[in-house]
């Protein structure tokens, strides 16, 4: 079964969302820079996937990557015409096998374009310089317009440091749960199930959701995200929001008082703390108080 790799933000400025996410508690990584026209700013965990900020960094090496066709840009100018420069993109799974996940990503007709292997220098905390290689396979569910997914395969994986990014002033441990929006959940069961290798997808009343090792994918109508987490969202037809991430925190009232000084605008709902849709971010994050035997 596939593992969560990671989850893209996008941002129409990234030294901005980088003093977001600082003032909400978050340790940032520096910035990354991509072959074709990207940069990233990331914030890595010590219990659950990355989560990489993505913004354009060289607008001529961005046209000139849509216009050869690199789906990693295609994707996320597709998102950004549609949804706008301050939302939640792709959704990012593990592989052993890109070119095996592209082939069956045809085979199933929700491919989302070519493969694309790149490799980007990586700076660790120290200031050296390492190099790291992947190759990414591409799958859009057939009735999604901008709810995407790709795989990630390590080519060349560097022996990076991270140890002075993994501790987080909010107290985050690492993100345990995907919220995604459609008005329609149930259509994409076949999909979750092919896309994660699951041999189970629960399936309840306004919502299905898929168990991976490392956390949890879960897709749920506008009724459910208001109910929960008091998040309205209005996805369009049959199309798929990726929405909010799930965080597991340490102790919950040392994560409020920060976000109280900081001014980071946030609502109680059922015991969790729900950060509200900002000018630097249309994602919304939830946090929790983590107790220790459900630590994965």
């Amino acid at each position: 079964m596939r593992l969560f790799d990671h989850f893209v933000l996008v941002a129409g400025s990234l030294p901005d969302a980088r003093k977001h996410y600082r003032r909400m508690g978050f340790t940032v990584a520096p910035d990354g820079v991509h072959p074709f026209g990207t940069y990233n700013a990331n914030m890595y965990f010590q219990d659950g996937p990355m989560i990489e900020t993505l913004a354009v960094e060289n607008p001529v090496a961005y046209a000139k990557a849509i216009a050869t066709g690199n789906s990693f840009v295609k994707n996320d100018a597709a998102y950004r015409e549609a949804q706008g420069d301050r939302g939640f993109s792709h959704v990012v799974l593990t592989s052993s096998d890109a070119d095996r996940d592209h082939a069956a990503f045809q085979e199933r007709s929700v491919s989302g374009g070519d493969l694309v292997p790149f490799s980007r220098a990586f700076e660790q905390p120290d200031g050296r310089v390492e190099t790291i290689a992947v190759k990414l396979a591409f799958a859009t569910p057939a009735k999604a317009q901008t709810g995407f997914y790709f795989t990630c395969e390590d080519v060349v994986a560097a022996a990076v440091d991270r140890s002075l990014l993994l501790n987080h002033e909010n107290g985050a441990l690492g993100a345990k749960q995907v919220l995604s929006c459609s008005r329609d959940p149930l259509i994409y069961v076949e999909f979750l199930r092919n896309l994660f290798g699951a041999d189970e997808i629960r399936v309840r009343d306004g919502s299905v959701a898929c168990l991976a090792p490392n956390g949890c994918a879960s897709i749920v109508t506008p009724e459910v995200l208001l109910q929960d987490y008091g998040i309205e969202q209005r996805p369009s037809g049959t199309d798929l929001l990726h929405s909010g991430l799930v965080f597991q925190v340490t102790d919950l009232e040392s994560t409020k008082a920060l976000f109280t000084h900081n001014n980071i605008l946030y609502d109680q709902h059922d015991g969790r703390l729900v950060t509200r849709q900002s000018p630097q971010s249309r994602a919304f994050f939830v946090f929790e108080q983590v107790h220790e035997h459900g630590r994965g």
